[in-house]
């Protein structure tokens, strides 16, 4: 029996819910971030699914981000926000792509775009609050306003970012943003936007804005500081077992010593195909994954293949299970999950399913 490598297994189900759920509760409308490769869950799977569904606001990092949407999928009413600078040598493309928002990360660069003829319906705002990012700085608000005003411009949107502040910080700048923005004209704006997955849990509903800015949550992935049980999980990384080995008749497991490695006595070795040229890092080594739902302990990890150390009770074509608990990560690993989940290859091959279990 031939056994292929791991899936990754995505809820359709699940997606949709969490879309709905965070749209009811904060009483806005959904901004999806779908940048690096949708969280690792793929950009093209991930926007497809909203779209039939009737999210048609994308969000992501770079130009490149969208030009593969919009090549390898039909959003023909699709929206996407791309957030980096795009440079004056590119702003052709903005202009003659109908469904692509460029940001203007400076005074300058919004100049240059509605000289180019960028109709600013096709432009958003983002103001720096002073994190060392990017956005137009408030010492260009009053100049920034007067040419907004003898351009009688009216803009796709404004936004800013809100991570990482204690709380009363996060108050203040949410204040500023709210004065930032009523002293631009709230009514020349779309879109206002301000908080990422984070900040919404931890300061809610914001009167100012119409969205929510939201990536890891619309996966199910939290992140530190915050928990919501209601959100579902929407990834689900399997594979079969490819192989049982005696490890009483061996030195060796792969190319490497038995001896040089944390064997915990085990007597079987299992083999599955899915290694770190998969993107499954060597430091997985000596997590935990669960077959028959028990958990067993991963040994080792080569480019291609990982090793798990079972009993008896695991045959060859059982069902495992990688990242079950994804909770793990953080304090074994030092790394969030969506860390983990964006450096996936595209040799994992992704599949569309209703429910995961």
């Amino acid at each position: 029996m031939a056994i292929n490598s791991v899936k990754m297994y995505i809820s359709e189900k699940n997606l949709i819910y969490n879309m709905e759920y965070l749209k009811s509760n904060f009483n806005k409308e959904v901004l999806a971030v779908v940048k690096s490769n949708a969280y690792g869950h793929d950009i093209n799977l991930i926007t497809k699914l909203l779209y039939k569904n009737g999210y048609k606001n994308f969000a992501v990092a770079r130009l490149v981000e969208a030009q593969k949407i919009i090549l390898n999928t039909n959003l023909s009413q699709a929206e996407i926000l791309i957030f980096e600078s795009i440079g004056k040598d590119f702003l052709n493309i903005i202009k003659e792509n109908k469904n692509f928002i460029m940001s203007v990360n400076t005074f300058e660069e919004l100049k240059e775009a509605i000289e180019y003829g960028i109709l600013p319906e096709k432009i958003q705002i983002k103001i720096d609050f002073g994190f060392g990012r990017n956005g137009i700085t408030l010492n260009y608000l009053e100049e920034l306003k007067k040419y907004i005003e003898k351009k009688k411009l009216f803009f796709n949107g404004i936004y800013s970012h809100l991570f990482a502040v204690c709380h009363s910080d996060g108050l203040k700048i949410i204040k500023k943003f709210e004065d930032v923005v009523n002293f631009l004209g709230k009514e020349r704006f779309k879109m206002i936007h301000l908080q990422n997955s984070s900040a919404i849990e931890k300061y809610g509903s914001l009167d100012i804005t119409t969205h929510i800015r939201v990536g890891m949550v619309i996966y199910g992935l939290q992140g530190d500081g915050f928990f919501d049980k209601n959100l579902r999980q929407v990834f689900s990384l399997r594979g079969q077992i490819a192989g049982i080995k005696n490890l009483e008749s061996s030195d060796y497991i792969a190319y490497n010593l038995k001896s040089n490695l944390t064997v915990n006595n085990s007597r079987y070795i299992a083999k599955v195909k899915f290694g770190y040229g998969d993107g499954f890092l060597k430091v997985n080594e000596n997590t935990k994954c669960l077959i028959n739902n028990k958990e067993y302990n991963i040994t080792l990890i080569t480019m291609d293949n990982s090793f798990i150390e079972v009993d008896e009770n695991v045959k060859e074509g059982d069902e495992i299970i990688f990242y079950p608990d994804i909770s793990f990560s953080v304090p074994i690993l030092n790394m969030n999950i969506y860390e983990l989940l964006v450096i996936i290859t595209s040799r994992v091959e992704k599949e569309i399913v209703d429910e995961i279990n």
